[in-house]
């Protein structure tokens, strides 16, 4: 069933649904790409890459929480734009990300954009929503968002992965090898990475650090645009 199109005559929920899409790209993005940079790039174990990944998971209920507590207090206008901020800071750090800076930088990286700036954004969003909307409009309008999320995580997967091995395939031309993009996935096993030649290595690593530094840089453009969004979120009073 297709959700009513006058849903799309408030402010609060265009700006909010928009914003909920390109979150939705910025988390695909970083749990795609984080693991692979820590395995690959920083040449660590794939138990290590998970926990820089896992603190998105323990940020985003602790944020989600404190939201919940932020709009009482200042209102849904300035928790989102709390929440932009947030997301912009994160994806900024990504976009700084280098295999010097460690997995624990990393893992800051993945709490501030997916933790806070998830748990924020996301809690005010829906609770905005409904407070805007009907009773019995409530429904439609929180799956509306929801399914913003989905279709951003969607067109992240296709855009970010595009982007990532457009990028690994110009490089690895610039430099004569005839490496596929897919012999990449050497790089994520430890035995497979120690059995390469020092200079195979050396490049692929570079390709991939060059390819996944251009995604990390599409991550804080989105990261920008919802941050500069959010500041025209609408003032609403809580119902």
């Amino acid at each position: 069933m297709m959700p009513p199109l006058y849903l799309w005559k408030s402010k609060l929920i265009v700006i909010a649904n928009i914003a909920t899409l390109l979150s939705g790209m910025i988390i695909l993005g970083l749990s795609s790409f984080l693991p692979t940079y820590v395995q690959a790039v920083m040449g660590e174990s794939a138990i290590v890459a998970g926990f820089t990944l896992s603190a998105l998971s323990i940020g985003w209920p602790i944020s989600a929480t404190i939201a919940g507590h932020l709009v009482l207090k200042i209102g849904f206008r300035w928790t989102a734009i709390a929440g932009g901020f947030a997301l912009f800071s994160g994806a900024f750090l990504f976009y700084m990300l280098d295999a010097d800076n460690g997995p624990v930088y990393a893992g800051i990286s993945s709490f501030i954009v997916g933790g806070v700036g998830m748990g924020l954004s996301s809690t005010t969003f829906i609770v905005a929503i409904q407070n805007t909307v009907t009773w019995h409009e409530r429904g439609v309008a929180t799956s509306l968002n929801m399914f913003m999320r989905i279709i951003g995580s969607a067109l992240g997967a296709a855009f970010l992965g595009g982007l990532l091995n457009i990028q690994l395939q110009n490089y690895y031309q610039k430099k004569g090898e005839n490496f596929e993009a897919i012999s990449t996935d050497t790089l994520l096993d430890a035995e497979m990475r120690e059995s390469l030649p020092a200079e195979t290595l050396i490049t692929m690593q570079d390709g991939l650090t060059y390819a996944l530094h251009t995604v990390n840089t599409g991550l804080f453009i989105i990261g920008t645009a919802i941050f500069l969004l959010l500041w025209l979120f609408p003032k609403v009073k809580m119902n």
